[in-house]
């Protein structure tokens, strides 16, 4: 697969942010989010529920699309019992692609499967593990008709995007998310800095060694943005940032 650079990547993930914020369908939604998937080679993308609250489901898609047909032929045949990106899903909080699902999988069964997958979905795949409020877990799946070759930088920010996605198309297909506030709200430098960067898929630890400040520190900055902005989930947070136009690229990504 070949990606147009990181200056046009980041072009294509600015655009997307300032047109998902605005969006108040998943259709709408999903049409923006393909345009982004789109340009960078990836032909369809949807979200994947794997676990609910009270634990595991059947793979199900809950927007986005997929081709139907071998979704059925996953359901009809058990895949889930030998899917190796099922378990990597659960174990991995950073994106990854078939090949490493794949690894030196040596089981029969298993190699099959992936041959299967190839030849009536897609050449290869890059998977987001989504982790809910409550341990709910989804994944985005961006499917690709070439072997995927990605820079990190590229990885990390695509994941990013995927993560985004994933928060605003759960926020419109459950909307409890308290109505934006009459008087306009302001988040300090460090608290913007902070949701935009989890908004790309940051963990805590990760972000403290972006900015130079300590996890605890970095906890401390979302909590005061969700207070802030009244919402209970970061989830929350990130979509309520983008309703409002708080959801600012942080330049040091620049540096």
């Amino acid at each position: 697969m070949g990606w147009e650079g990181s200056t046009e990547l980041r072009t294509r993930a600015f655009d997307f942010l300032s047109r998902a914020s605005a969006c108040t369908s998943l259709a709408a939604l999903d049409e923006e989010f393909m345009r982004l998937a789109q340009a960078f080679g990836f032909k369809a993308a949807g979200l994947i529920r794997l676990l609910e609250a009270g634990g595991a489901v059947e793979p199900k898609v809950i927007f986005g699309s997929a081709p139907m047909d071998w979704i059925n032929r996953y359901a009809e045949r058990e895949y889930g019992r030998l899917d190796p990106t099922l378990p990597l899903a659960f174990q991995s909080r950073k994106a990854f692609t078939w090949k490493r699902a794949e690894g030196r999988e040596r089981d029969i069964e298993v190699r099959n499967f992936f041959g299967e997958a190839r030849e009536m979905f897609a050449k290869d795949s890059f998977i987001v593990p989504v982790w809910g409020p409550y341990g709910e877990l989804s994944v985005v799946n961006l499917l690709s008709d070439e072997p995927l070759e990605m820079a990190e930088d590229e990885r990390t920010l695509l994941q990013g995007l995927c993560s985004l996605y994933a928060a605003i198309g759960l926020s419109l297909a459950d909307p409890g998310l308290p109505p934006p506030p009459e008087e306009a709200t302001s988040l300090s430098r460090r608290e913007a800095q902070c949701v935009y960067w989890t908004a790309m898929g940051k963990h805590d630890q990760e972000i403290a060694i972006i900015l130079g400040i300590s996890p605890l520190t970095v906890r401390d900055y979302l909590d005061a943005a969700r207070t802030k902005l009244n919402v209970t989930t970061r989830p929350q947070l990130i979509r309520k940032a983008m309703t409002l136009g708080l959801l600012m690229p942080d330049r040091a990504m620049f540096r």
